[in-house]
């Protein structure tokens, strides 16, 4: 049920280990089990922040429940795409949005 979309202007050279590493982070930072965790990788795309095209990021995280610690689940999100992008936190955006069971389908039904 945690989904995390991972935009950004950058190319990634091994989209499959930011995938593994961005899965892991988010099971342990939102305490779900990774089975459950979906993520999704959108690049090269054209974004500007502060009027500029330097390497930058928006994420956006969805799940049944939200973290009690937005802040150290924030870091770890930030943490994990400066180590795997180098891109600077203060040019990372984070969105988390607290979804209602019954707008999240899955298996063909909700939660």
């Amino acid at each position: 049920m945690p989904y995390l979309n991972i935009v950004t202007n950058q190319t990634i050279d091994d989209e499959p280990a930011l995938l593994k590493a961005a899965s892991q982070t988010v099971a342990k930072a939102a305490s779900k089990p990774e089975s459950y965790v979906m993520i999704a990788v959108e690049t090269k795309a054209s974004m500007l922040m502060g009027g500029s095209d330097a390497p930058t990021a928006i994420l956006d995280y969805r799940a049944l429940g939200l973290p009690a610690d937005r802040t150290a689940f924030s870091d770890a999100l930030c943490t994990l795409i400066t180590e795997q992008l180098g891109i600077a936190g203060d040019r990372i955006y984070i969105s988390m949005t607290d979804s209602e069971r019954q707008n999240w389908g899955w298996n063909h039904s909700t939660f």
